[in-house]
């Protein structure tokens, strides 16, 4: 039989769009491809892929061009995406797109997932030392002179050097390059000594990791809730798998990331609004691809893929 796509398009209608597949490639549910729509191009996500006679024999149109080899969401987070515009009366295709960054929206390769250095150029480190520079761009040049820094020891140092960093490049004071993660953990501090209420909530909490419950920890702020998160994360990563971390506003990222990388050992990625488009499809691919140990974000990171 004839294959057909079910597609999820960004626009706001409460269908599904039936398309032939692309003449290269073979689609999958959770890949996402170009297809035409009206008179433009729409980037949609597969949501099944079905024979023609249970669509109906109706003409359709090709899809355009595959965008993945494989599935960028995988069926747990399709079905949830779908619970979720049935449950709130929400466009499918909405849905689906508001789990992908902007950035995986648009018919573009996938970025490199490396992690992203800084370090100066021969101009860069002559003007470092001139004393050319004032204000971001200045402080972005003393932090880059003994050396590459990562993204996120830039963010954590100086937040919003990103604006800085794009006027030292147009002069050709900076450069960027890309290295593979680490493959050591970081150094980390020592954990303190839990309380023993501390301690009954790691211990309850730990007990039920690897299937579905929810707790609700209570106490006031300064009563310590951060280090049983730190303590479950822990346990967490020792089993080899991945933690999510939900803060409820962007402000609050810089400083937890850096308690959390001092104290776990390892490199946080972030997902919030407030970051570059590239920066926070970096950080959701290596997620997917689970590089990405420990990941903090704000509500809408909910939808991160993490298959551990």
């Amino acid at each position: 039989m004839p294959v057909v796509l079910r597609v999820a398009l960004p626009v706001p209608l409460l269908t599904l769009f039936d398309y032939l597949p692309p003449a290269v490639g073979e689609a999958r549910r959770g890949c996402r491809v170009l297809v035409p729509f009206g008179r433009s191009k729409q980037v949609g996500v597969v949501v099944t892929v079905e024979t023609e006679t249970a669509v109906g024999g109706a003409r359709l149109k090709q899809a355009l061009q595959l965008l993945d080899d494989t599935a960028l969401l995988d069926g747990e987070l399709m079905q949830s995406l779908a619970w979720a515009a049935d449950y709130w009366l929400g466009a499918p295709g909405e849905a689906y797109a508001n789990a992908l960054p902007l950035a995986l929206r648009e018919a573009r390769a996938l970025p490199a997932i490396g992690d992203e250095y800084w370090s100066l150029t021969r101009a860069g480190h002559s003007a470092r030392d001139a004393g050319s520079r004032r204000g971001g761009s200045g402080a972005l040049l003393a932090l880059l002179a003994d050396g590459a820094l990562s993204a996120q020891e830039l963010t954590e140092r100086q937040p919003g050097w990103r604006g800085a960093a794009r006027r030292l490049a147009i002069a050709g004071l900076r450069e960027r390059s890309e290295r593979p993660p680490p493959d050591r953990p970081l150094p980390s501090s020592l954990a303190p000594q839990l309380s023993d209420e501390q301690q009954q909530a790691v211990a309850t909490v730990g007990g039920s990791l690897g299937r579905y419950q929810p707790f609700l920890l209570d106490g006031v702020t300064g009563s310590g809730k951060t280090e049983v998160y730190l303590a479950l994360i822990e346990q967490v990563l020792a089993q080899g798998k991945q933690a999510l971390l939900l803060v409820p506003e962007i402000g609050l990222a810089p400083q937890t990331v850096k308690r959390l990388r001092e104290r776990l050992g390892v490199i946080v990625e972030v997902l919030h609004s407030s970051l570059s488009e590239g920066d926070r499809a970096r950080a959701w691919l290596r997620a997917r691809a689970g590089s990405a140990r420990v990941i903090l974000g704000t509500r809408s990171a909910v939808f991160t893929p993490l298959p551990q």
